[in-house]
């Protein structure tokens, strides 16, 4: 059957009466200090995220419904963070609560929320520590859950509140950890360095990319090569290991980039350059000195360490987490 195929009629019904779970969709919005939105709703006892249940409606489209209709709230609804199956015993029936990541389109300010007051009484942010005093037990568990699940790579499942049992693959996989992506430092035979302008950036950009879930660094770097720039060449030694902590790091997880030598490319490679995702507008060859300049300081620092790991034979670890102004950097032979 096709998508565009008209739906068997007696599957329509029998799906129409089909006994279903009741669901809910409830939003985890912070502001910029970090804290958490919270409401009172008139028709429970203590506070709650704000969100509510579902119509015949996808759980996005309803969250997005009930942030409008309660608070004005006009929001980007973002992955899913949260997933607790609530059982029948506790309510007479089946809940599916989800908790998305919500980002407002403004700063949200509660003194001018339009609340709609047949349904809540007040809006605040609060600190996690707060609200979690304040939040009904099923709902701070959630809580706690989606913050752990927004600070790593995974979706907690739970039910009434609490964690499955998990076997170990599922352990492992859901562990936070820090972000990875993989960089190559690639160099003509005049030591020029390539720089490339990215059309989703505003500033230069040296070639690679994120680390996928299924791959290693060095696997990352020849794939980004390749869809990058259609260069398909064996991916060096690690030249810099640069860790970033979560505070520093642009989008509020860890992060290590790994830095790799390539041989540098000949007359006809370089001429061979081709961008074939259409994500790099253009391709410029710097000598050193004025890549650094032109890339933001934290990418010059890595052009600056692999140049000095390539001079002297050895691997240079950055270490960001020792705070502005320390000698954070460190050298090991290259067969450490």
């Amino acid at each position: 059957m096709t998508d565009t195929a008209e739906p068997d009629p007696d599957l329509v019904r029998y799906l129409a009466a089909h006994a279903a779970p009741a669901a809910a969709a409830d939003a985890l919005i912070r502001d910029a200090q970090g804290r958490v939105l919270i409401v009172d709703p008139v028709y429970k006892d203590g506070w709650d995220l704000p969100g509510g249940m579902l119509d015949d409606e996808e759980p996005v489209d309803g969250l997005t419904r009930e942030l409008r209709e309660e608070l004005g709230l006009h929001a980007e609804i973002g992955r899913l963070l949260v997933h607790d199956t609530v059982p029948s015993d506790r309510w007479g029936r089946t809940i599916l609560a989800l908790v998305y990541a919500a980002h407002p389109r403004s700063p949200v300010d509660v003194e001018r929320v339009p609340l709609q007051r047949s349904e809540i009484r007040e809006a605040r942010f609060a600190t996690e520590q707060e609200a979690m005093r304040l939040l009904a037990a099923p709902v701070a568990a959630r809580l706690a859950e989606a913050s752990r699940a927004e600070r790593g790579a995974h979706t907690a499942v739970l039910r009434d509140g609490r964690r499955l049992l998990r076997d170990g693959l599922d352990y492992y996989r859901q562990l936070p950890a820090p972000m990875a992506a993989a960089t190559v430092l690639v160099r003509d035979g005049e030591g020029r360095i390539l720089v490339l302008n990215p059309q989703y950036k505003d500033h230069l950009e040296l070639p690679g990319g994120m680390v996928e879930a299924h791959e290693t660094p060095r696997q990352a770097a020849a794939r980004e090569l390749a869809e990058e720039l259609g260069l398909r060449v064996p991916v060096g030694r690690l030249l810099v290991s640069d860790s970033n902590p979560a505070s520093l790091a642009r989008h509020g997880r860890a992060l290590t980039c790994h830095v790799y030598d390539a041989e540098p490319l000949d007359p006809a490679q370089v001429r061979a350059l081709r961008f074939a995702d259409g994500e790099i507008r253009a391709a410029r060859w710097l000598p050193p000195k004025d890549a650094q300049e032109a890339l933001p300081a934290v990418l010059a620092d890595r052009v600056a360490a692999g140049l000095r790991a390539l001079e002297c034979g050895t691997v240079v670890e950055i270490d960001r987490s020792t705070g502005p102004g320390a000698d954070a950097a460190s050298e090991s032979g290259a067969d450490a």
